[in-house]
C-alpha cells in the first residue's frame, strides 16, 4: 500500500486457527447465516477462522516503523509465529533499520519480537506505546486474564518480561497525539485499556491501521461482540464509531489479523442487512 510517500508492507509472522464460535457474544452472537457473507475468509477444510498474526512495515523519509511485533518464536497453541524475520529480509531490511516500533496494544501476539532470549530485536528502534496500556500490562503483578492463562510463559511472555531490555528506549504516547510525522495515535479503547488505532498521512493521502478495533470483516460491519474485549461497551462504540468513518470517507484500511494483512475498504451494498459490504483493495 502506498499512502503519499509512505510505503507499508504486510509481515506475516504466522497466524491462529480459531474456532468461530467461540469468537463472539453478547446479546446475539453471530449465527451461521449471519457468517456466510464472510465465509471466503473461512478455512474450507475446517470452518476456523484464520487470524493472522503479524506486523506493518512503514517507511517514509528517514524512517523504518514497525506497527506491532507478532507472535515470536516457540507460541503455544492456538497461535504459531517465527515468519517475521524471513517477512523483513524479503524485504531487504534487517531488523537493525528499524527506526520506531509503535504498538496498537499490548497482548501477547503484537510483541512477541521486542526482545528474544533477553535482548532487545530491535535495538535501535525508539518504543512507542500508548500510557493506558503500558500502566495496565507492565506491573511485575499482573494478573492475566482467563484467555491468557493458556497461551502465555509467564517467564518469557509477560510485559514486564518481554520489555526488560528496551524498558530504556520506551516512549509513552498519549490518544491524540502524532507520535511521528505523519503518524497519530486515535482513540480506540474498549479491546484494551489504551488500544490505538493509527493514523497515517502524507502527501494528502490518509490510511488507517486499525490494529484490533476488529478481528474479522463481520465484526467490523455488524459490530460484533468480540469474547475477548476488555471493555465491550467502548470497544463496540468504537467498532460504530471508526466503520462510520470509514464508509464516509471510503479511506483505505487495514487490521492486524485480516487473513493476508490486506488492506481494504467499507462500500455500499444494498444487497446486505447493513447496507456495508468490505471490500479487498488490490
Amino acid at each position: 500500500m502506498q499512502i503519499g510517500d509512505m510505503r507499508i508492507d504486510a509481515l506475516i509472522d504466522g497466524e491462529a486457527a480459531l474456532d468461530k464460535e467461540g469468537l463472539y457474544g453478547g446479546v446475539n452472537p453471530p449465527t451461521e447465516e449471519d457468517w456466510a457473507p464472510y465465509a471466503r475468509y473461512l478455512d474450507p477444510c475446517t470452518g476456523q477462522q484464520i487470524n493472522t498474526i503479524g506486523s506493518y512495515l512503514i517507511r517514509y523519509r528517514d524512517k523504518v516503523v514497525l506497527h506491532d511485533t507478532g507472535m515470536g518464536l516457540d507460541a503455544l497453541p492456538p497461535f504459531n509465529g517465527g515468519g517475521l524475520r524471513s517477512a523483513l529480509w524479503a524485504l531487504d531490511v534487517s531488523p537493525l533499520d528499524i527506526t520506531d516500533v509503535v504498538y496498537s496494544h499490548l497482548h501477547i501476539d503484537h510483541i512477541g519480537w521486542t526482545s528474544q532470549a533477553g535482548k532487545a530485536y530491535f535495538p535501535n528502534a525508539a518504543i512507542r506505546i500508548d500510557r493506558r496500556d503500558w500502566e495496565h500490562y507492565s506491573p511485575t503483578g499482573y494478573q492475566l486474564e482467563e484467555w491468557e492463562v493458556a497461551v502465555t510463559k509467564a517467564d518469557r511472555d509477560l510485559v514486564s518480561v518481554r520489555f526488560a531490555p528496551v524498558a530504556h528506549r520506551i516512549e509513552l504516547f498519549e490518544a491524540g497525539d502524532e507520535i511521528l510525522p505523519g503518524i497519530v495515535a486515535l482513540e480506540a479503547a474498549g479491546h484494551t485499556p489504551g488500544h490505538t488505532v493509527f493514523e497515517l498521512t502524507s502527501r494528502g493521502e490518509q490510511g488507517l491501521l486499525l490494529g484490533d478495533l476488529v478481528h474479522t470483516q463481520g465484526e467490523l460491519v455488524e459490530a460484533w461482540d468480540l469474547a475477548f474485549n476488555q471493555d465491550h461497551g467502548k470497544a463496540i462504540e468504537a467498532i460504530e464509531r471508526y466503520r462510520r468513518r470509514l464508509y464516509d470517507t471510503g479511506l483505505p484500511f487495514a487490521a492486524a489479523h485480516f487473513p493476508g494483512l490486506k488492506w481494504g475498504r467499507l462500500v455500499k451494498d444494498g444487497a446486505t442487512p447493513s447496507g456495508i459490504a468490505y471490500e479487498t483493495v488490490r
